[in-house]
């Protein structure tokens, strides 16, 4: 049985991808998304850019074939090469996997050597209780440095370096370093005295052998036990693990099938632990259970217990609830928005830093007087609300109302619901969310290896007129980013009382960022971020959903909205926006446009359901 550096990561990252990257079906594989390669081109030019200055050799040998593999870096290493670049290290000997000696089993097209990514080629064992003694361990470190020391070899050694993309030296990568250690111990017959890690921003960050060498035994003994029992452990929906995932289709199939708690927004790792000691294992079990009981265990702190007891509740009847005052929505909420698919293999990739040092000046947007009749116009408006009278619709199912838009023809089912009243709503007096004869729904799309914030999104709602308009500021460049911060602005300017709706924060601290980029006048920003309304909070702090996630996608399907374009995502928006500034492919532009539009009407979607929810429970 072979046990690679690439299984013991995947281990570490969920104990079901390991079980099924050894003992899965290949053939049920989703196939690599645009940006799950994209991040593995990254990491191959963030690894050459490291390496640039370095003068390297590398083994050369059959693909796969592991045990040429190790005899060419054997040899280098006895040579005492200062510097060996992916290197094949083993401990163990061969033995029989499914007929072959050398290589793994599987389909080279799925197979990334480079990343450690996607599951590592399927190894199928030739029986269901391999002895531990049949155990081959491999390793396959970015680098090998030698160092003075006595060894085999002579008066030299080696330690272990890899380089990750990853800002932080995250405990998962330590922990194959000390794996890296241990074969290569066994292999130059002395322990390496460091093993060190290659950070971005961070630079060059030295491993505590002492501390996770334990550790990573403790977890390769467990990894080992599960493979050779053939022991499939439970599966488990983490979306900001999952999504890039390439069993996540097989695995949500599952989970779906059986109803599975994690399922549930709210349920994490710890706290099905916890339900599964109390023999709360499905849906209807937790819409029953008692809060008061849940809440006495520390994995439920605060009202995540009645939360979690609700959202069961909500998932079992296929209908929202009212949260009530005081929930803990922030605790019980965890996966957020769709900007964090990509969280556990990405969330290093896709932090954003300070933006450069150099800002420029804004001009005034439009005509101050022009400005101040505008206000005045709005306001005489904006005093009492007249919002149509409508029959009440069930809850359960938002049923959706088609009327005639200016232009811009919306998705599927894009409209929303009249507001339910039947009198009048002082604006600047409601207790519920703003409802203006002018509303402002606001998204972003972003490149953040480029630090860019490139397309402003921005759909008009004109309940007086009964009209809608979108408006996409784009950035083909860079360098015209400042130019559609302007536009934008000017646009926000000309609705100077209008509401600006959103989904989570992101569209704030992007704001804020602009703003401070390019030494925007406070007067000409600070009023508009005023106006600002996150329709996510909103909907997490006072509706519970039957929904997987309190994402918008999740959300706004729900409610019948369903984007045009179905691989569209703000991952694949990224992938892109990096094709169009490398081909010039209008197409790509226009379908990110699209995208932004159809996130705009999918918050406008939300946010009127949410009115409407909440003024049918009011005392």
């Amino acid at each position: 049985m072979l046990i690679t550096d690439k299984l013991l990561l995947s281990y570490q990252r969920c104990h079901l991808r390991a079980f099924l990257d050894t003992c899965g079906d290949w053939k049920q594989l989703d196939p690599p998304s645009d940006f799950l390669l994209k991040l593995m081109r990254d990491s191959a030019t963030y690894q050459q850019q490291a390496l640039e200055d370095e003068t390297y050799q590398q083994p050369y040998y059959p693909r796969g074939d592991w045990e040429a593999g190790a005899a060419a870096t054997l040899s280098l290493m006895q040579q005492g090469v200062d510097r060996i670049y992916r290197g094949v290290l083993i401990q163990g000997e061969f033995g029989q996997t499914n007929g072959a000696t050398t290589s793994l089993v599987g389909i080279d097209s799925q197979y990334f050597p480079e990343f450690g990514e996607l599951p590592e080629t399927p190894v199928h064992l030739s029986s269901s209780n391999l002895p531990s003694s049949n155990i081959t361990l491999i390793s396959r470190p970015h680098l090998l440095i030698k160092q003075p020391g006595q060894s085999k070899f002579g008066d030299w050694s080696y330690i272990t370096a890899d380089i990750w993309l990853s800002k932080r030296p995250k405990q998962e990568y330590q922990i194959i370093a000390a794996f890296h250690a241990h074969v290569l111990a066994s292999v130059q017959e002395t322990m390496p005295e460091a093993a060190w890690l290659m950070l971005r921003k961070k630079g060059w960050w030295q491993v505590n052998l002492d501390q996770r060498t334990p550790q990573m035994f403790e977890i390769l003994d467990d990894c080992i036990q599960m493979i050779e029992n053939r022991d499939k452990p439970e599966v488990f929906i983490s979306r900001q693990k999952c999504n890039l995932c390439g069993w996540y289709t097989i695995c949500h199939a599952e989970a779906e099938s059986i109803k599975h708690l994690s399922l549930l927004p709210g349920v994490t790792a710890s706290r099905y632990a916890r339900l599964k000691t109390l023999e709360i294992t499905d849906v209807e079990a937790l819409a029953n259970a008692s809060s008061e009981l849940l809440a006495e265990y520390p994995e439920f702190p605060d009202r995540v217990a009645f939360d979690v007891v609700q959202q069961a509740q909500s998932h079992l009847l296929n209908q929202p609830l009212l949260r009530e005052e005081g929930s803990s929505a922030t605790d019980f909420v965890t996966d957020v928005t769709d900007r964090s698919s990509a969280t556990d293999f990405v969330t290093d990739v896709t932090d954003r830093s300070s933006a450069a040092n150099t800002v420029g000046d804004l001009t005034n947007l439009t005509d101050v007087g022009v400005r101040k009749e505008r206000i005045r116009e709005e306001a005489e408006v904006n005093q009492f609300i007249i919002l149509p009278e409508v029959v009440e619709k069930s809850l359960a199912k938002v049923n959706l109302v088609v009327r005639n838009t200016t232009e811009n023809k919306p998705a599927t089912s894009s409209i929303p619901a009249p507001i339910l009243r039947n009198k009048p709503i002082p604006y600047s007096q409601s207790v519920f969310l703003p409802i203006a004869p002018i509303e402002l729904y606001f998204d972003i799309e972003a490149e953040p290896e480029l630090n860019l914030d490139y397309l402003h999104g921005v759909l008009v709602v004109d309940r007086c007129n009964n009209t809608e308009k979108f408006h996409g500021f784009l950035a083909e460049s860079a360098a015209e980013e400042g130019a559609i911060w302007e536009q934008f602005l000017e646009l926000m300017w000309t609705y100077p009382i209008a509401p600006i709706f959103h989904f989570c924060d992101y569209e704030v601290k992007t704001f804020k960022r602009l703003a401070k980029l390019y030494n925007t006048p406070a007067y000409l920003w600070k009023p508009v971020l005023k106006r600002f309304v996150d329709i996510h909070k909103q909907v997490t702090q006072k509706a519970i959903m039957p929904v997987e996630s309190y994402a918008l996608k999740p959300i706004a399907r729900w409610l019948g909205f369903d984007w045009r374009d179905a691989k569209a995502n703000g991952a694949q928006c990224v992938c892109w926006y990096d094709d169009w500034l490398k081909t010039g492919d209008r197409s790509l532009l226009e379908a990110i446009v699209r995208y932004n539009e159809d996130d705009c009407r999918a918050t406008y979607i939300v946010k009127d359901w949410l009115t409407n929810f909440l003024l049918k429970h009011e005392p």
